[in-house]
């Protein structure tokens, strides 16, 4: 069975979420996310646009905050902040999924799948392979924060570069999206190995990419910082806050007193 499968036959609900309650058992065996609240960003009251999940999600939980694996690239740590779009509260206990193509534009599961033809079909294809790089999944701490350690990502056929992102509350899948480099970064990262060897097909920035220009794109663009300025081979730091309908209820106002 999948995760959402499972958590809902536990019973996990969003209600049990909420800050100062107690971790679920997943939740204990995750990996403490890193990082200060001053690295994440900051939390906004704004539901993130959503994007179409695309072929090659594996519903599988690989609770890592790790996913290099033996993938070759420049360093990349990316850190998620989860909040209630409504009430802007983190959300503790989220579950957060990532996963996004090597420098060459593949993905694990799918190698069978040639990153410099176009995609057979948008919709949800089932893994062919065993390999499972860069992808993972964290449960956010009680500030709604998770980080991952990847690599920047390459490009395939008719795509910016990008990654993929889903979030559950209680079993209850809250969001779906894709994630974005500022064209800046990415442009200088390509010129750099090993993501300069992959010359199969045309790198699109993000005003090329209509999936970009038509799901919110520049909504979901990541505050991207080198950890050494003018030494990009050194890696980066990727952060951005995600507002989710989570289905909590804000709280009521309270009356001045007379």
């Amino acid at each position: 069975m999948g995760r959402r499968t499972v958590l809902a036959a536990l019973g996990i609900g969003a209600t049990g979420l909420g800050l100062g309650t107690a971790a679920s058992p997943r939740a204990s065996a995750a990996a403490p996310a890193s990082g200060t609240p001053a690295a994440f960003a900051q939390p906004s009251c704004i539901l993130t646009p959503e994007a179409m999940e695309g072929p090659y999600f594996i519903d599988e939980d690989l609770i890592r905050r790790n996913i290099i694996e033996d993938r070759q690239g420049i360093p990349l740590e990316v850190r998620i902040t989860i909040v209630d779009g409504v009430n802007c509260t983190p959300l503790a206990g989220a579950e957060v999924d990532i996963w996004h193509c090597d420098a060459g534009g593949w993905y694990s599961g799918h190698l069978d799948t040639s990153p410099d033809v176009p995609a057979t079909s948008p919709e949800h294809v089932e893994p062919t392979d065993p390999s499972r790089f860069l992808r993972g999944l964290q449960i956010t701490n009680r500030r709604g924060e998770v980080s991952f350690r990847t690599i920047y990502p390459g490009w395939y056929y008719g795509r910016t570069i990008h990654i993929h992102l889903t979030a559950h509350v209680g079993g209850q899948e809250v969001h779906t999206g894709q994630l974005y480099f500022p064209e800046e970064i990415s442009r200088e990262v390509a010129l750099l190995e090993p993501y300069v060897r992959h010359t199969g097909t045309e790198r699109l920035t993000n005003q090329e990419d209509s999936i970009y220009l038509e799901q919110g794109g520049a909504q979901t663009t990541m505050n991207v910082r080198p950890l050494r300025p003018g030494r990009p081979k050194l890696g980066y730091v990727a952060s951005i806050t995600a507002g989710v309908s989570s289905g909590q209820t804000p709280e009521p106002p309270v009356s001045p007193s007379a």
